[in-house]
């Protein structure tokens, strides 16, 4: 777990989270989860975020090699992005069947914090370059020695 830094942290608590909020109702009295509530293409593509993110946590606390982490954290950080800003604009914009008889409820705004929270993640661990982890430790070759003198 120590491997763990912020970027991981927050962005293995969005995907908990927003995996939660996607049983939660978050469309008024009609109690539709996020599972019926989203559609499919968001759905699809907050699913593929958690298991990018997943993946992160995974090739963090395993000690993957260097590659894997980056490319999760790059992956996490674009998929983060595009489902936070699908679910913005779902619960904040294109609202379908959203009249007077039914409103957008707290675990929707608690899905598009966790998709925020994850997609910060992300752009978190994309950018630490963990300069003092023992892998990263680097020792500058011996100085090579003076040339002879010239003799003229």
């Amino acid at each position: 777990m120590s491997r763990l830094r912020a970027g991981e942290w927050l962005a293995g608590a969005g995907a908990a989270l927003l995996l939660v909020s996607l049983f939660l109702d978050w469309v008024g009295p009609r109690h539709e989860s996020g599972w019926s509530a989203l559609g499919w293409p968001t759905l699809l593509l907050c699913l593929a975020a958690i298991a990018v993110a997943g993946w992160l946590l995974v090739a963090t606390l395993s000690a993957r090699p260097v590659a894997q982490v980056v490319a999760a954290a790059v992956l996490t950080a674009l998929l983060g992005t595009l489902a936070a800003l699908a679910v913005l604009v779902r619960v904040a914009v294109a609202q379908p069947g959203v009249d007077a008889a039914t409103s957008i409820e707290g675990a929707a705004y608690l899905g598009l914090l966790a998709a925020l929270l994850l997609a910060v993640g992300g752009w978190r661990a994309m950018a630490d370059e963990r300069t003092g982890a023992p892998e990263s430790a680097y020792e500058p070759p011996p100085a090579r020695p003076a040339p002879p003198p010239v003799s003229s």
